[in-house]
């Protein structure tokens, strides 16, 4: 990098160093009467003191520097260039002597009008003074540039001349007296000045980046170099007699055609290539926009975003933006952020959102606002810095997520009426709880005395009473079921987390477990691939479990038993079913089978305490989901069931069914 921005300082610094050196040296060979360094080519035009004076007088004239020193010397000498410049002019167009050729030294080489410059000369020094006169206006610095051109159109072709040999009869009386190296010195000279407006004309076009400048510079050379070659090789074979004229500017008319249709079919098929290259990046680009539109799209949908400049000033918000805050896009553009400030947050909170600033961190957090009719709402917020070329943040984009309900929701379960009833709650699950265990000491005496007074007596009871004993039996059996059945009820979800859960392996274990029951009956479950599930290991299981037991249980009797368990994932939840083909439910019963203690049937008909069902609404529930069944009687019934399908979720929805 440090070489590339110093080249064209040195290279210019050599051409000012060259022009000074060889002007200096044509002067000193006139004082000292040195004429091999007037005319360098033998026999040609000479390089007069005058021209070289103000070749020397110009190189200092066009010297870059960021603070040019002694302004008004370097407009002297532009003016003196000028002047002299302009009499000489006025002395070979009118064929009149102003007394300023031999002013310096005497010309004894020249035999006609010694020590004139030359028309050529001299209205090249004219235009060059007339085009750094120009440079000092940003008006007049186009039509500058244009005059530089046209200096070095003219020095080019005395240079040609010189270089193809051309004798000087039959060279116009324009170009008769100017020296070799003046034409070289004017084609140096003149391209430093173009290079002053490099953001104009034919420079700009010439050092652009475009693909008219790269062709341009690839044609360049060839449009030079070629014709110039083959005008050396004509005139050789010309000056020889090898060939007649005719026949001379057949052969280069033909080969400058063939060399041109070569050397342009070779840039046009680089050409086409990159243009090739230049079609699939625009493709690529296209997709690109077109992938980065739809994420816009889909971010604008759910998300409030703003960016604002380095010092808070917002530069641009989506529609969101303006629906949830109720200020238009008008009115925020150019605001800060204080237009939905709620003055909630403490200054070091703001503080820190600012530090970002000077670092490369994204901050995140939430923060409460003020809409415009002045409504508080919360927002999830990360500010992200944006960096420009240099690596440094220019800009900052907000994405802001609107939270408020959860907010509130937070609020609401840290309130002292919630806590109340979390502790309510959690009194009358230890109530539940205690006294079932407690029921069961005295169920565990009667119990005990019945079956010794049964076996000690049993031979001196009738046989009534032995029915008694067993009624007594059965009923306290029946009794510590139902209050276990309630203890379990009541610890439902108590103290667990919710986890992960494959259904599929829930399923197997429970097929595994009841495989008794299951080979005596006869039947059959169903199941295809189920989902991971976020719930209660135990819960999760008890639910599942009781409705395949519930269907193996009301089976019909003469009909083997076929149970199907399917899931089906939908918005955000995922609906379960069980479906059987068993006895089926009437529909005025279809609700209150999840009554807990609830039965349809006759104790002696089906086993059960009535509250499977029960457990199974209240599992579903801590889940957050809801559960159902379709069914008529003698026709089977399908069990429904849903669950939320994100962890996040469902304990938002347990929370909310504790306050329940």
């Amino acid at each position: 990098m440090i070489k590339l921005k110093k080249t064209p300082k040195i290279a210019e610094q050599l051409i000012i160093a060259f022009i000074l050196l060889l002007s200096t040296l044509v002067m000193l060979g006139w004082f000292l009467n040195y004429p091999k360094i007037l005319s360098i080519i033998p026999g040609s035009a000479t390089m007069k003191f005058n021209s070289a004076l103000l070749f020397f007088l110009s190189s200092f004239c066009v010297i870059k520097s960021k603070k040019k020193k002694h302004p008004l010397i370097l407009l002297f000498f532009t003016l003196l260039v000028l002047i002299i410049s302009f009499l000489t002019l006025i002395e070979n167009l009118f064929d009149i002597n102003l007394f300023i050729d031999n002013l310096f030294v005497e010309d004894i080489y020249s035999s006609k009008n010694p020590g004139r410059m030359s028309t050529a000369t001299a209205l090249c020094f004219f235009l060059f003074s007339l085009s750094l006169l120009g440079l000092r206006s940003d008006k007049t610095k186009k039509g500058s540039q244009n005059i530089v051109y046209f200096i070095i159109i003219i020095a080019f072709i005395s240079t040609v001349t010189f270089i193809l040999d051309i004798p000087a009869e039959y060279k116009t009386d324009f170009y008769k007296t100017m020296a070799i190296h003046t034409s070289i010195l004017f084609l140096l000279i003149s391209s430093l000045l173009a290079s002053k407006t490099p953001n104009l004309g034919f420079t700009r076009v010439l050092i652009g980046k475009q693909s008219g400048s790269n062709l341009l510079r690839k044609l360049l050379p060839f449009v030079i170099l070629i014709p110039f070659l083959l005008s050396y090789f004509l005139l050789s074979l010309l000056n020889k007699n090898a060939i007649e004229i005719n026949f001379g500017i057949v052969l280069y008319t033909v080969i400058l055609i063939s060399i041109s249709v070569t050397y342009t079919s070779i840039i046009s098929i680089g050409l086409n290539k990159s243009d090739t290259e230049r079609k699939k990046l625009e493709n690529n680009i296209i997709l690109r926009n077109q992938e980065l539109m739809q994420f816009k799209e889909a971010l604008d949908r759910i998300a409030i975003v703003s960016i604002s400049d380095n010092k808070g000033i917002i530069k641009y918000v989506n529609n969101k933006f303006c629906e949830i805050s109720k200020w238009s896009r008008e009115e925020i553009i150019g605001n800060t952020y204080e237009i939905t400030s709620s003055n909630h947050h403490s200054k070091d909170f703001i503080e820190k959102i600012s530090e970002i600033n000077d670092s490369n961190n994204t901050w995140i957090g939430e923060i409460k606002n003020k809409t415009k009719d002045g409504k508080l709402y919360w927002t999830e917020t990360a500010v992200i810095p944006l960096k420009d070329k240099l690596g440094n943040n220019f800009e900052y984009m907000a994405i802001k997520q609107d939270i408020t309900e959860r907010k509130e929701n937070e609020e609401l379960l840290a309130s002292k009426y919630v806590k109340q009833l979390e502790t309510k709650n959690k009194e009358l699950e230890q109530f539940a709880y205690i006294a079932s265990h407690d029921l069961q000491e005295p169920l565990r005496t009667i119990t005990s005395f019945c079956n010794i007074l049964y076996t000690e007596y049993n031979e001196k009871l009738d046989e009534q009473a032995k029915i008694s004993f067993r009624f007594i039996r059965q009923a306290t059996g029946r009794m510590s079921s139902l209050i276990k059945a309630l203890l379990d009820y009541s610890r439902l979800g108590y103290e667990e987390e919710l986890i992960l859960i494959d259904c599929n392996i829930v399923i197997k274990d429970i097929i595994e477990d009841l495989n008794t029951t299951i080979k005596q009956t006869n039947t059959k479950i169903e199941f295809k691939k189920l989902p991971e599930i976020s719930g209660y290991k135990t819960g999760v299981r008890l639910l599942l479990q009781n409705l395949i037991t519930n269907a193996i249980k009301f089976r019909k009797k003469d009909t083997d038993c076929i149970i199907k368990i399917n899931a089906i994932k939908k918005e955000n939840f995922i609906e379960f079913s069980v479906e059987d083909n068993g006895i089926g439910i009437a529909k005025e019963y279809q609700k209150k089978i999840f009554a807990i203690f609830q039965r349809l049937h006759l104790k002696n008909e089906y086993e059960g305490t009535g509250i499977g069902l029960a457990h199974c609404q209240k599992i579903v529930n801590l889940l957050g989901g809801e559960i159902w069944v379709e069914s008529s009687l003698n026709n089977g019934s399908k069990f429904y069931f849903t669950i939320l399908n994100e962890k996040e979720k469902n304990e938002e929805k347990i929370k909310m069914h504790l306050i329940d």
